[in-house]
């Protein structure tokens, strides 16, 4: 087994909360930013907002990746892998199945899920036929930051969290060190 992975369910939910937690707080902290039109001066009134938001985003981002995205990306990587690929393969062939189906998804329901949060809290009106117009144009840039979000940032992590969790197991079934 890989250390760098899972090997329960208990692990595994703990992963994705890892990856969906630094994926969500980091992309869609990016489009709020960009979307509402904050500034460096009004970072901390940005922050405040994405605090009350990011919750949501995360929670969206958790289910769809845990119960559909992490499914389908199994079965893409199974039917094109090759038996004799490596695991760092198919690791890099599950985060690109993985990101292009969650920033496709996330950049609607995302935006619908920030924007009811903000129309919750007194913003404007949720506009579905604006998200929907401007998908085409927030879609591949999405991908673009998710790709190297999860490439440098969140799946690392996760995978040394991983690799942490598993070490007192590696040292115990490696046993004493053979002395000469």
């Amino acid at each position: 087994m890989d250390n760098r992975l899972p090997h329960n369910s208990r692990e595994g939910i703990l992963y994705g909360c890892i990856i969906a937690g630094i994926s969500s707080f980091l992309i869609g902290g990016y489009n709020v930013f960009d979307i509402r039109g904050y500034s460096i001066d009004r970072f901390g009134e940005f922050l405040m907002d994405y605090v009350v938001i990011w919750p949501a985003i995360f929670l969206i981002a958790f289910v769809l990746a845990a119960f559909f995205v992490e499914r389908i990306a199994g079965m893409v990587v199974g039917r094109f892998a090759a038996p004799g690929d490596s695991v760092n393969a198919r690791l890099a062939m599950n985060t690109i199945v993985c990101v292009l189906m969650m920033s496709a998804i996330l950049s609607f329901a995302g935006g619908l899920a920030g924007e009811s949060v903000g129309f919750l809290m007194g913003g404007p009106s949720v506009d579905v036929t604006g998200l929907a117009d401007n998908w085409p144009k927030v879609w591949p840039r999405n991908f673009c930051i998710a790709f190297w979000v999860e490439m440098l940032v969140a799946q690392p992590a996760a995978r040394a969290v991983m690799v942490r969790m598993h070490a007192p197991h590696v040292r115990q079934s490696a046993g004493p060190a053979e002395e000469d």
